[in-house]
């Protein structure tokens, strides 16, 4: 029984070795620009990406529109520049009196033209009330 807890051991070191499924980042910063590194080296695999954010306050109290334009620069391993702009919705699944957070899937199933660490970096084109920063979850999801 002595000789066979430290096999166990090595089994269960070697089973906790594996690279997470899932990555989060989050950018602290009430204007941005928000860069991210978007490793997307697998090509057995696709990849699904989330937008999440906490704003003060309430929905209700909001200023501005019901949606804020993002600006999304996608920059390539090989250094090629994509561009497009979409609409976050600023209406929060958990919300309260003093904050609400958003989590808005961006792209599901995602497969990369060309597999290596990608470059994202969101704009704003003006100020959204209340908001904190902006954080970008990527998950893998094998194929």
């Amino acid at each position: 029984m002595r000789r066979a807890i430290p096999l166990i051991l090595i089994f269960l070191s070697v089973l906790s070795c594996r690279e997470p499924m899932s990555v989060e980042t989050y950018i602290h910063s009430e204007t941005g620009p928000y860069a991210f590194s978007v490793d997307m080296s697998d090509t057995t695999a696709v990849y699904d990406l989330t937008i999440y954010t906490r704003l003060d306050g309430p929905h209700r109290y909001l200023e501005s529109d019901f949606e804020t334009p993002l600006t999304i620069y996608w920059r390539s391993p090989s250094d090629s520049l994509y561009s497009e702009t979409v609409y976050l919705p600023l209406e929060g699944e958990d919300e309260n009196f003093y904050s609400r957070q958003l989590m808005v899937p961006y792209r599901e199933d995602v497969s990369p033209v060309e597999a290596g660490v990608w470059a994202l970096t969101v704009t704003l084109p003006s100020p959204v009330p209340g908001l904190r920063g902006l954080g970008l979850m990527t998950t893998k999801r094998r194929i």
